[in-house]
């Protein structure tokens, strides 16, 4: 179920005909229960490590809060935060580490086979060890009253719109909204339909609709014409963005119709000008988690220039670590880094010609990067962006053998246009909520209040939706990290 969006929606149906039959200060029970039931259906036993870890990091955040001097609430936050690490680092990490450690031994001729841990990792570990990590931080930091009420902070935790890839949701807010009894709102729920209506025609029309293009061209890049694998890292970009952004919709979405108001995940960031902009608008809870967790504790920018590049460069590695355990993400974390370090901020608003040439390169450059978080090994990337460059050609026939990997047969460009189509539609869209007015009543304030669609976009995206959705294609890109 946690791998359909569909099944997802159904469960979502079920659980809201129970939820608002229930009084409102018992509604988190349902919430809990319905949580528990939905990680269940992807990892039954790994409930108990999540739950664990919930139960110990609610434990040491009381003993933050309780200690009585600076070094006891130093003691229990490290005693909050490593466990938590060490869980992470074991399912996610050791064998990556395993492996590293035996290449450096074979360097210096000690011939060794790494030790392998055959474990399944935990449906949302890296999602969920981020939340338990910044509750306790934000306890030591003075910025958050531990709960007191266990599920309470096992229903934040297992949060079940959320659980899978996120938004990464701050303490504070989603347990101020439990502890009140989530109501129904009739414009909140409004948004929710729509924030999922949105996510769908991201997720099933656009998403979807590349992903088999997509993994054609990557799996075998030299099979095909330089202009193919352009096409096709321009198509990942967009089937990424799509993808999860989609996801952010809805897991939104969900918990608007369950009374809960969360920040937005995503704010149009491939209109972004410079690379500073762009993380501003990308994965917003994740840059944001790093920027006060990550950045501002290794010093931030009160620190000297080459410090504080140091730090920038720290943190991307950090995010692109997150990503996975492949060299392949930390190279993407260090171009993130270093452009970031480059880049300087514009304080004036520059003109149209030079806003637009700002925006083209920026997604020209977050492109070329995404090569190297798809592929599978650094030499892959390097292969595959030195064919693109280098064997680039726009003759007829390699523009012929470019649109086949679609569909493999003469449908090719029938499909080809209508993925153009709509990727136009959602560029229009976007434009519109970036500089446009009416297509969208941008809401104010971080958690996107009066959001809201026109009827032409509704009525665009569902027939889009119902139309050409492509349902065969489940799970989510970002689930496996």
């Amino acid at each position: 179920m946690a791998s359909n969006t569909m099944l997802t929606l159904l469960f979502l149906a079920a659980v809201l005909g129970v939820y608002y039959l229930a009084p409102r200060r018992a509604r988190w029970g349902i919430l809990l229960a319905a949580s528990m039931i939905f990680y269940m259906s992807a990892t039954p036993w790994m409930l108990f490590l999540v739950g664990a870890s919930s139960c110990w990091s609610w434990y040491a955040g009381k003993k933050i809060e309780e200690a009585q001097t600076l070094q006891k609430k130093r003691g229990w936050l490290r005693g909050s935060i490593l466990p938590l690490l060490g869980v992470l680092f074991l399912f996610k990490y050791f064998n990556f580490f395993a492996g590293g450690i035996a290449s450096l031994l074979a360097l210096a001729g000690f011939e060794t086979d790494p030790l392998v841990l055959r474990l399944m990792l935990p449906m949302g570990l890296s999602y969920y060890t981020f939340k338990l990590i910044s509750y306790a931080a934000d306890i030591y930091q003075g910025k958050l009253k531990a709960e007191t009420h266990l599920g309470y902070y096992l229903t934040y935790t297992l949060f079940f719109p959320q659980i899978m890839s996120g938004p990464i949701e701050r303490p504070g807010s989603f347990l101020s909204q439990l502890r009140g009894g989530p109501g129904f709102d009739s414009d909140l729920g409004a948004e929710g339909i729509q924030r999922i209506l949105l996510g769908l025609f991201k997720k099933m029309v656009i998403a979807n609709r590349l992903s088999g293009y997509v993994d054609t061209v990557f799996a075998d890049p030299g099979n095909y014409p330089g202009l193919a694998a352009a096409l096709a890292a321009f198509l990942y970009s967009c089937q990424l963005y799509c993808d999860f952004s989609g996801y952010s919709d809805i897991a939104i979405g969900m918990g608007n119709l369950l009374g809960i108001r969360s920040r937005k995940n995503f704010d149009c960031p491939y209109f972004a000008r410079n690379i500073h902009e762009f993380w501003g608008r990308w994965h917003i809870s994740l840059s944001s988690w790093l920027k006060d967790y990550v950045y501002i504790p290794l010093g931030g920018s009160r620190v000297s220039p080459l410090r504080r590049n140091l730090n920038l460069l720290a943190t991307f590695l950090a995010s692109g670590l997150w990503h996975g355990d492949n060299w392949t993400f930390l190279a993407w974390g260090g171009i993130h880094g270093i452009w970031n370090m480059c880049s300087r901020r514009e304080e004036r608003e520059p003109g149209v010609l030079r806003k637009t040439w700002q925006t083209f390169l920026t997604f020209l450059g977050v492109t070329a990067a995404w090569i190297f978080f798809r592929a599978e090994s650094l030499g892959a990337a390097v292969s595959f962006i030195r064919h693109a460059v280098l064997d680039f050609s726009l003759s007829y026939g390699d523009i012929q053998n470019s649109i086949l990997p679609f569909t493999g047969d003469n449908t090719c460009a029938a499909y080809f246009l209508t993925a153009c189509l709509f990727l136009l539609l959602l560029f229009l869209y976007e434009w519109g909520q970036t500089y446009g007015k009416g297509v969208l009543r941008r809401g104010e304030g971080p958690y996107g209040k009066g959001f809201s669609l026109s009827a032409l976009w509704l009525a665009l995206m569902a027939g889009s939706v119902l139309l050409f959705g492509v349902f065969g294609v489940s799970g989510f890109l970002y689930a496996q990290f």
